[in-house]
């Protein structure tokens, strides 16, 4: 019996104690808990930073601050930062180990363009300086003076895992890196205190138009007081490591990036710093060509404005906030700061969903901006899906590029991973290759658009479809409050037989299709209705330049259930692009001619149709208040009748992984990866990168070159070839191998103007006919010359003048049929060829470009050999 009682006491003493762990459970589990182990399904926490942080050493200069990735990307796609070097091609590596132990350095060094392996090699004994490893790097192969190159470094632990860091090197006879990495860390150290920034004032280029209100967005052409920081008086966080984002022996494009805190109304705020220099340097001074800061508030939800029921955005150059509300409209989903957040009316509360920044942080690798957060849909009950794109700064994807899809369950606090996409590019290029298109529907189907596909994932079957395979990003519009997306059948307007409008909650397609002898192309949407037009197969044509003319003879409005509302339509004119405006639909227009042989569209006047204008009201509006220290803030006012009372209490989501392996591998496009290109030509595309940063990807050449030169950039290809760089054009040069040519009259100006190019590179094509009428002059460079050839069509004559700066010539049409070829310039004329008087010429800049202008501004060079 006494055996039974303490059997029986043991029992309730353990009952007991598994009550009080119960209580205690409850009490931890109900505080603030960011990152825990979660005990169900296997789930594991999201692990904090641990990858080291590298910099570069070169001339005693610390630059370049890299980030690791455990993706093995290409060397060559990555185009972050370079390094300077002069004959001795050598530099250090500095590794902060941070949570590692690395035993060996592998290098490799390729050429920039074609990623062809030039050089590897190894390092294991380092040099030590604090926690600081440092390897020295010396490249054997002799190095081309101003070629671009691409080095992977590769860290590899003591537990054999494996890190790569990626920079582009370029070697210089002189680098003159000391004295333009000095003027600019002065610099930027003056301006922090009035008195000693004077002596910078002669650098500046003061604006009385620019905007002074704002701590946003400061440049050249700002206020001295601006410039100098105003009233805030900023204490600087992290280090200022420089990164070399251009450079050439004169000219150098600095980027400095670091985070500070300033108090504002005597609270103290944090913000994300982006300074960008832009220097020429001489023997006598060195020379500000410009000047930007940019300055982005890290948001907070402590700093909200209680008695105006307002979210304090702060000083930004982006007041718009991607935001997803609940059919209620009592709840709603939002992303700030790479952040996403949720808040909930009735209770006022928010709760942050998903952030890499973590409550121990160094502010270097956690809140490495290099992703992005887009809201897919949000049920009745708050539940978020969501997706993460691009690099993942911490957890068990630490240092890859994915795609990952997540699933808040707000009731128990969670988010679960759906589907993980690992990628091979940067965020940089992905961000350009993604398009808008990404929704789950309630039968959890899971669509995205990515490399010119459009998938349907089924995410309980994990079943993959396909909708759609040759689809860019502008051939698809999307209705997300009505439900529908439509996307044109292919981007090649020769196989765009039909538009498909797809209900995304159902999935159930409509097609419109194109009749007999036409293809119909996805142009835009006003409201919520369709633009599409149809184009005659006989009338897709090729310019001249390589340019392929698309003239429609009849474009039409209609809803989503296909109820065409309105068509335009007038013999004899045809539509060649259009621009929504408001409720105004701009039609450019063209009328089709017979240029001796050669069928053209000629450019008339545009027309216009008139839609009614449909008002819609915004659940969340962006307001802005002026203070004394920050000058323009912006506030998200929060939705009418809504009063928040206090600072909303602050919630966080356990950051849940399912073991269940969610991985997706997608098959590479066959339309947007083209392996072989003398089997299916290669995609022209061209990226434009301002401040080190990739801006924007376009088809056309001169729509990349216009960003890049209000921007100060550059434009590359995707081949990875220097396409257009701002500032770095000659004042003069003249191609003199076109002036001891000789030269004879002709009536076919545009042949001659191929052929003589052909003499200038070696390949003399003097005896080959081709019929201008049928190709193009883009075809020829391509199938006689074996060049690389582009279109400037559109760019101006300064634009394309670069060309010829850099020793190659361009075809400027004059007319629809004629042609000069341009091989110099000076600061007063432009040198060229005229075949129909067999003899160069020279006209001044100004009646020049009036000439051209007058013609279209057509103008064919081609790409460095």
């Amino acid at each position: 019996m006494e055996g039974r009682n303490i059997f029986l006491l043991k029992q309730v003493y353990r009952i007991i104690i598994l009550v009080i762990i119960f209580i205690a459970s409850l009490y931890y589990f109900g505080k603030d808990i960011k990152e825990v182990v979660f005990n169900i399904d296997n789930t594991t926490s999201m692990e904090e930073t641990t990858f080291p942080f590298v910099t570069l050493r070169t001339e005693e200069k610390v630059i370049n601050l890299l980030h690791g990735y455990s993706s093995n990307l290409d060397a060559n796609s990555i185009r972050e930062a370079l390094l300077p070097v002069g004959s001795n091609q050598a530099y250090e590596v500095m590794i902060n180990q941070q949570e590692y132990d690395i035993k060996k350095l592998n290098f490799e060094l390729r050429d920039f363009t074609q990623n062809e392996l030039i050089e590897k090699g190894s390092v294991s004994v380092f040099n030590e300086d604090g926690d600081i490893k440092i390897a020295r790097i010396n490249i054997s192969s002799e190095l081309m003076s101003d070629k671009e190159y691409a080095v992977k470094i590769t860290l590899i632990t003591s537990e054999s895992r494996k890190m790569y860091y990626y920079h582009r090197i370029r070697k210089y006879n002189k680098t003159n890196l000391v004295e333009k990495l000095d003027f600019v860390m002065e610099f930027h150290e003056a301006i922090k205190d009035k008195i000693r920034a004077e002596e910078y004032i002669r650098y500046l280029e003061p604006d009385g138009k620019k905007d002074n209100t704002t701590m946003a967005n400061i440049n050249i052409h700002s206020s001295f007081d601006l410039i100098t920081w105003g009233n805030l008086q900023p204490e600087f966080i992290t280090e200022v490591i420089p990164t070399i984002v251009e450079n050439h022996t004169d000219i150098a494009s600095i980027l400095l990036e670091y985070v500070v805190s300033a108090d504002v109304s005597d609270i103290p705020e944090l913000y994300k710093v982006k300074e960008y220099y832009r220097i020429r340097y001489s023997p006598d001074r060195i020379f500000l060509l410009n000047y930007e800061r940019r300055m982005e508030a890290i948001f907070d939800i402590n700093l909200a404005s209680v008695s105006k029921s307002q979210l304090k955005l702060g000083i930004t150059n982006d007041p718009t906030t991607e935001y997803l509300a609940s059919p209620d409209k009592k709840k709603f989903a939002f992303v700030r700061s790479n952040e996403l957040w949720f808040y909930n009316l009735d209770d006022n509360d928010i709760t942050r969903v998903f952030s890499f920044r973590q409550e121990d942080t160094d502010y270097i690798r956690d809140i490495y901006d290099q992703h992005d957060i887009k809201i897919l849909n949000m049920d009745a009950e708050g539940n978020v899906d969501f997706m993460v794109y691009g690099y993942m700064n911490r957890g068990q994807y630490e240092g890859r590029v994915a795609l990952v899809m997540y699933e808040y369950n707000r009731s128990e606090g969670q988010i679960e991973e759906k589907v993980y996409i690992p990628l091979d590019e940067p965020y940089q290029t992905l961000k350009e290759n993604i398009g808008a298109f990404a929704y789950v529907s309630s039968l959890d189907i899971f669509y995205f658009h990515l490399y010119n596909s459009i998938y349907s994932y089924n995410l309980i079957t994990r079943h993959i479809t396909e909708l759609a395979n040759n689809t860019s990003k502008d051939d698809v519009v999307v209705f997300y409050d009505e439900g529908y997306v439509a996307w044109q059948e292919s981007s090649d307007p020769r196989d765009a037989n039909n538009i498909k409008i797809m209900d995304i909650e159902s999935g159930d397609i409509q097609m419109i299709n194109a009749d007999r002898g036409y293809k119909i192309l996805l142009l835009d949407k006003i409201d919520s209705n369709l633009i599409y037009g149809f184009v005659s197969e006989d009338d897709i044509t090729v310019s001249i330049d390589g340019t392929r003319v698309v003239p429609m003879d009849r474009v039409e409005i209609a809803t989503t259930e296909r109820e065409v509302l309105k068509s335009y339509y007038k013999p004899g004119f045809f539509i060649t692009g259009i621009e929504v405006k408001d409720n105004t639909i701009e039609l450019y227009r063209a009328t089709k001619q017979n240029m001796d042989g050669r069928i053209v569209f000629v450019a008339i006047d545009n027309d216009y149709i008139m839609n009614q204008s449909v008002e819609r009201t915004s659940y969340l509006n962006a307001e802005t208040r002026i203070t004394e220290d920050s000058l323009t803030e912006y506030y998200l006012s929060l939705p009418s009748g809504f009063d928040m009372e206090k600072v909303p209490d602050r919630l966080y989501t356990v950051n849940t992984v399912i073991s269940e392996d969610p991985t997706l591998r997608l098959q590479k496009n066959r339309h947007y990866f083209i392996e072989d290109e003398s089997i299916s030509p290669k995609r022209n595309l061209y990226y434009t990168y301002i401040l080190g940063e990739l801006e924007g990807s376009y088809d056309e050449a001169a729509d990349a070159i216009a960003l890049a030169d209000s921007g100060v950039g550059v434009v590359l290809s995707n081949s990875n070839r220097l396409v257009w760089e701002r500032g770095v054009k000659a004042s003069r040069n003249v191609i003199s191998q076109f002036e001891a040519m000789n030269l004879s009259t002709t009536q076919s100006s545009i042949e001659s103007c191929l052929k003589l190019i052909g003499r200038y590179i070696g390949e003399n094509i003097d005896n080959k006919a081709f019929d201008l009428k049928s190709i193009s002059a883009y075809e020829v460079l391509i199938s006689h010359l074996k060049l690389e050839p582009i279109s400037l069509s559109g760019a101006t004559l300064d634009q394309a003048l670069y060309y010829v700066s850099n020793g190659r010539p361009i075809i400027a049409m004059t007319g629809y049929n004629d042609a000069v070829l341009i091989y110099g310039y000076d600061a007063y004329n432009i040198f060229m060829v005229d075949p129909k008087q067999g003899k160069t010429i020279k006209m001044g800049i100004q009646d020049s470009t009036q000439l051209f202008e007058k013609a279209g501004n057509v103008f064919i060079s081609y790409l460095s050999q």
